[in-house]
């Protein structure tokens, strides 16, 4: 009983320490000055409203050469869309549209974070690039780094996409703090539970010298996939930040008509 009476009590306090918890978990990036886009390709500004009433922005690149596919890329924890954005053109290469999203707290957004919020966020821009597509009977895939990888995968569970990609995944965020306190985090972005109830064709990148999430998570998340064609890709000496020029090949090629 008083080992009862002990976890209530620290529940309880760790409860009041919600907000410090999150303060580490969502760092977003400083302002960042608007990048020289390659090749002069200046993305579109569009808003999107999620399903609790919070506006915010994305930047869309509309698919070209014939294409009518678009990919929906999530950033990570430290992140916003201007910062990120750069990295994510090498997945519109091959002229699928890309949609570049952010997170309430975010890119100068409104709202706190909180994985309930983000998953809404997520969820509004998922339903956006649907119904750009839908018209031209083209396809939806998500591509999700780190934080944006549980984003992306809870929005492939949701369905309605023709698959998913991630690079440097988790298991569960509480795998990442210190046993201490993992009972008393407030989001708990749980992938290891999540990947299972997941049925399109997943793809896990994940450098082999990733120090923030280490390659086994990445060995775990795919053990427990029971998807159409799941593969775990390792990234030769990349850390968390791999190169997305080296990855964005690989998961055009895996995405191309057939």
């Amino acid at each position: 009983m008083q080992r009862l009476m002990f976890a209530v009590m620290a529940a309880l306090a760790m409860a009041g320490c919600a907000s410090t918890f999150r303060g580490r978990i969502y760092q977003p990036a400083a302002a960042q000055a608007e990048p020289v886009w390659p090749g002069g390709r200046a993305p579109q500004v569009i808003h999107v409203t999620t399903s609790d009433g919070l506006r915010l922005g994305g930047l869309w690149w509309p698919p070209r050469d014939g294409q009518r596919d678009v990919i929906v890329y999530f950033h990570g924890n430290g992140g916003s869309l201007l910062r990120d954005a750069p990295r994510a053109l090498p997945l519109a290469a091959w002229g699928q549209g890309l949609l570049m999203t952010s997170y309430r707290g975010y890119s100068g957004h409104g709202g706190a974070p909180s994985e309930a919020g983000l998953r809404r966020d997520a969820a509004a821009y998922v339903d956006w690039a649907r119904a750009q597509v839908q018209p031209q009977a083209g396809r939806v895939f998500l591509f999700g780094h780190s934080l944006g990888a549980a984003l992306a995968l809870g929005e492939a569970e949701r369905g309605n996409v023709a698959g998913v990609a991630t690079l440097g995944a988790f298991t569960r965020m509480s795998d990442l703090a210190p046993p201490l306190v993992r009972f008393a985090m407030p989001d708990r972005y749980d992938n290891l539970a999540l990947i299972p109830r997941i049925r399109v064709p997943l793809r896990l990148y994940h450098g082999t010298m990733d120090q923030i999430v280490p390659f086994a998570h990445g060995e775990r998340l795919i053990a427990a996939a029971a998807s159409d064609e799941p593969r775990l890709i390792p990234l030769e000496a990349a850390d968390h930040h791999a190169d997305m020029d080296r990855v964005a090949p690989s998961v055009l090629r895996a995405w191309a008509p057939r």
